[in-house]
């Protein structure tokens, strides 16, 4: 088999480009997060867990919703491609809702560490509440299965909405809490 593809004429070597391109393009749309309303994750309507991370110092930090009070959990990581083109949306949200709204994004502990998480936090000026999953417990309580997951909780502690990828209308989905 090898000494056939050594023996391959400049036409069907292209060709064999051509179909490679088109086959890596298919797979990059098949493999694109699902936009909002996911179906993955922490169920619409479960009582959102308070969940135990550490802020990006290292101290233990209870995150828990509070009641009469709309939240927004964003579960992330600094290599994350869709957290990174997520976070204009997260900043604009934060500055219009976080008056009225509690904001947590919660790195995931894969592939990073609290250092690394404080370094992105501080090069971003991030202003929003960011915590460190060090144990994974929260990402275990959410159900979370890819990063870029977000969550919002309404003022009963419901869940109310579930999304994954970089283009999620976070002010619909805010909106239909308040």
């Amino acid at each position: 088999m090898i000494s056939q593809l050594s023996y391959t004429t400049p036409a069907r070597r292209i060709s064999h480009r051509i179909l490679h391109a088109a086959l890596a393009a298919a797979l990059l749309v098949v493999a694109r997060p699902v936009v909002a309303q996911s179906g993955e994750g922490i169920a619409i309507g479960t009582m959102a867990p308070a969940v135990t991370v550490a802020d990006v110092s290292g101290k233990s930090v209870r995150v828990t919703p509070t009641l009469g009070r709309p939240m927004l959990i964003e579960f992330w990581a600094t290599w994350c491609e869709f957290c990174e083109r997520l976070e204009p949306t997260m900043k604009a949200t934060y500055s219009k809702y976080g008056d009225k709204v509690q904001f947590a994004a919660i790195a995931v502990n894969v592939n990073q560490s609290p250092r690394r998480v404080a370094k992105h936090v501080k090069d971003r000026s991030l202003k929003y509440p960011v915590y460190y999953d060090d144990s994974g417990k929260a990402t275990d309580a959410y159900d979370v299965a890819a990063t870029s997951f977000v969550v919002i909780i309404d003022k009963k502690g419901r869940v109310a909405y579930t999304g994954v990828g970089d283009k999620q209308d976070l002010d619909a989905a805010i909106r239909g809490v308040l």
